[in-house]
């Protein structure tokens, strides 16, 4: 069966973070994978093309900016969206934003309230 579910693919190296993120995606309307780790990213990337990818920035291996950076250099990955994702400063997080070329960025909270919010601004209503 198809569907018209916008589609993210979010990256973090915290379980808690993943579930509580696509758990809060998927009651919005999302079609949500998640990866823990690069390997698994790459893996899921393979299979699916998401709409957006959520990124957290610090990650141990590969950096959300420098996963940002690697996407956005592919012709294969370069329109799709990356959105950071930290509990960083929104300061920071613009600037690391800015940095490496990221469509967006949003800051982690303890109810996560801003993500799907953020996320419209980068796609657009669905």
């Amino acid at each position: 069966m198809a569907t018209n579910r916008r589609r993210i693919l979010l990256i973090d190296d915290s379980s808690v973070s993943l579930l509580v993120c696509e758990t809060l995606l998927i009651g919005e309307g999302y079609d949500v994978r998640t990866a823990s780790n690069l390997a698994e990213f790459n893996r899921v990337l393979s299979e699916w093309r998401p709409d957006v990818v959520l990124t957290d920035v610090q990650m141990p291996g590969l950096s959300g900016m420098e996963l940002c950076r690697t996407l956005k250099a592919s012709n294969d990955t370069v329109r799709i969206p990356v959105v950071l994702y930290s509990s960083l400063s929104e300061d920071e997080l613009a600037v690391l934003a800015l940095q490496c070329g990221a469509d967006g960025f949003v800051r982690k909270a303890n109810r996560h309230d801003d993500l799907p919010r953020a996320l419209l601004n980068v796609l657009g209503p669905m």
